[in-house]
């Protein structure tokens, strides 16, 4: 169950603050003031939830953490768990937006 939360925040997250016209202006100011970074993080629907699954596995929780995860080489069990969090959120985030707009070409208004 956490981790269909967990996917759910980071969907809704991401596409909020790529879609939104709320974050419209944050948007437009990160255009002009990093377009190549910045700008472009937060246009794209498969960038920024990898940062949101960071945020998230730092701050809230994390679901891969529980998945009997050992330690790999020198990285501790933690840093991987935030690391597949975020791919994990990416991912997820990616199929849910592809078949969003595989809908929408389908079945138009």
């Amino acid at each position: 169950m956490n981790t269909v939360l967990f996917i759910l925040i980071a969907y809704g997250f991401s596409n909020i603050v790529v879609y939104g016209s709320i974050f419209s202006g944050m948007r437009d100011l990160f255009d002009e003031r990093s377009p190549d970074f910045f700008g472009k993080l937060v246009n794209c629907m498969m960038c920024f939830p990898t940062w949101v699954g960071f945020f998230l596995s730092l701050t809230f929780f994390s679901p891969t953490l529980h998945y009997g995860l050992d330690d790999f080489w020198f990285f501790p069990k933690e840093f991987l768990s935030v690391f597949f969090d975020g791919v994990l959120a990416s991912g997820t985030t990616w199929v849910i937006h592809t078949f969003q707009e595989t809908m929408e070409r389908a079945f138009p208004e």
